[in-house]
């Protein structure tokens, strides 16, 4: 009997956000849905974060890709800035996903301190990043659509960034293992001042499950996930109907919010 694969819920929303930043001058997106702002650090370290990510038009990609397929029930600012604290949010009141410097700057540290290579260092940066943003993009859309979500808009924002990186990595993307070795990494180390963990309630229940969402994916792309006992072993084979079952319900959530050009999830497979 063939695996079940996991449907496309968002089909080619997402090449990876550091992939996507590559391509210069990006489209400009349809009108009224996200839109990106770059606010200027007053602190000079997070000068190199706001130049190259504005160079790059980074947010411009990553919004183009978003109105690609979305259609929104009101505008959502993606933005850059300094804040004080080293993680993102999604502000329902001013319908805003914030990546601050701060956090940047400490994933860019974690990552150095974790990678055997600055390659391996660069793709857990852009892991974590990615995945990330993708997670304040769930939450926001959980509110904007009002969206039945069983456990909390936090739980589902964590499963629009995995179904969707699960999405990307099924065309040959890194990022998806790259995320889940980062946070593997930042949670054990404790006292290292990354906030996103205890802002966003991330510990290692909330890993596992994303984890699985990616093993049952791609099981051979995240071998290291049961080496390593972040999928525990009486799980993992019961982690590809997690993943279809997911993706399932992501997609019937956002077909009544897709543009009628946007290609169509191609759904389970058997």
């Amino acid at each position: 009997m063939r695996r079940r694969h996991a449907p496309q819920p968002l089909a080619a929303l997402v090449a990876t956000l550091l992939g996507i930043a590559a391509a210069h001058g990006a489209p400009a997106p349809p009108a009224g849905d996200f839109i990106s702002v770059y606010e200027k650090p007053a602190t000079a370290d997070y000068d190199i974060y706001y130049e190259e990510l504005e160079r790059r038009h980074f947010l411009e990609s990553v919004a183009a890709e978003l109105n690609r397929v979305l259609v929104l029930p009101a505008p959502v600012t993606l933005k850059t800035a300094e804040c004080g604290h080293s993680t993102t949010s999604w502000s329902p009141d001013s319908r805003t996903v914030t990546v601050c410097y701060e956090f940047l700057d400490a994933v860019l540290a974690i990552a150095g301190e974790s990678a055997a290579t600055q390659p391996r260092a660069e793709q857990l940066f852009s892991g974590a990043v990615t995945f990330a943003l993708l997670r304040e993009v769930g939450e926001a859309l959980t509110g904007l659509y009002t969206l039945p979500v069983p456990n909390g808009a936090g739980v589902a924002g964590d499963e629009f960034a995995a179904i969707t990186l699960a999405s990307a990595e099924r065309s040959g993307d890194p990022s998806a293992a790259a995320a889940i070795e980062f946070f593997d990494a930042a949670l054990a180390k404790p006292d290292s001042g990354f906030e996103y963990l205890e802002t966003h309630h991330f510990d290692r229940s909330r890993l596992e499950t994303v984890a699985c969402i990616l093993y049952g994916n791609a099981p051979t792309n995240h071998l290291a996930s049961l080496e390593r006992g972040i999928v525990p072993k009486s799980r993992a084979p019961g982690c590809a109907e997690e993943v279809v079952a997911l993706a399932t319900r992501w997609d019937r959530f956002l077909k009544a919010h897709t543009r009628a050009s946007a290609p169509p999830g191609p759904g389970s497979h058997r």
